[in-house]
């Protein structure tokens, strides 16, 4: 039984874990956009050539996905290694991945 606390010990850090790195994909995402928005502003107001303002905005956009998209594809990742985590848990001592008795 001690094993099997140890096991949900770990599984229920790893859905935390995975709950702090999909919010972090989404708050890069937004802080992303914020950014994007600020330099189209600075191009407006005209502090910005055309080209600053394009390369500014993609370069921010390209980081912002590439970021966002690690992070919140890590903590799926997590998540789903915490599930199967779990459901091994769960098969009864002795029975392979295979076994379906």
């Amino acid at each position: 039984m001690e094993r099997h606390a140890a096991i949900s010990a770990k599984v229920e850090h790893a859905r935390r874990v995975e709950t702090v790195l999909r919010w972090l994909g989404w708050l890069v995402a937004a802080v992303g956009v914020a950014g994007m928005a600020v330099f189209g502003a600075f191009w407006a107001a005209g502090d910005l050539s055309a080209e600053q303002a394009v390369s500014l905005v993609l370069g921010t956009m390209l980081a912002t996905v590439l970021s966002g998209a690690s992070a919140y594809g890590a903590g799926v990742n997590v998540g789903l290694g915490a599930e199967r985590l779990h459901l091994a848990a769960r098969e009864p001592a002795g029975a392979g991945p295979g076994d379906r008795s």
